[in-house]
């Protein structure tokens, strides 16, 4: 953006804060990291240079994957995590859909049926995709493989009661 700003002749100003890779799995009930469960990060865009998809990362089962700008070419990217990156197809995915917004949602399934259950509840960006068991991790309504699917949020999470 600030290079975009710049073409214009506008010079921005920078503020620092938090990601959303790290904020808006958090406010879907989604911790990136959890104990026992994830202990590393990896962070990618859904594109690259030239409408490229981004180099994958080998599949680590204490790893999370978290994916800014991809839901556009979720079912590409499910596929491509299962067959080039050696990813089991019942690993656990999430999506948080306008995190931090009132209609904020977030979609939950596994790399086999997340791009079904999106393409469902029609959800569309911003979204931020996460790949990996910390998914489950904190949504108790989604600790069982048959329930594993759907729309777990329908709001911003900002209690443990909703």
């Amino acid at each position: 953006e600030v290079l975009e700003f710049r073409s214009y002749g506008v010079e921005s100003t920078v503020i620092p804060g938090v990601s959303a890779a790290f904020s808006a799995p958090l406010l879907g009930s989604i911790p990136v990291t959890h104990r026992g469960i994830s202990n590393q990060v990896v962070m990618c865009t859904g594109y690259g240079k030239d409408n490229s998809s981004p180099d994958l990362i080998q599949y680590h089962p204490e790893q999370t994957v978290v994916f800014l700008m991809a839901v556009g070419r979720l079912r590409e990217l499910s596929d491509r995590l299962k067959i080039l990156a050696g990813y089991p197809g019942d690993t656990a995915v999430g999506i948080v859909e306008r995190a931090g917004c009132p209609d904020q949602r977030t979609v939950v399934g596994t790399l086999d049926t997340i791009a079904d259950v999106a393409e469902e509840h029609d959800v569309r960006p911003p979204s931020t995709i996460v790949v990996g068991e910390v998914v489950r991790a904190l949504l108790s309504d989604a600790n069982s493989e048959e329930q594993f699917a759907g729309l777990v949020k329908g709001a911003v999470a900002s209690s443990a009661s909703e």
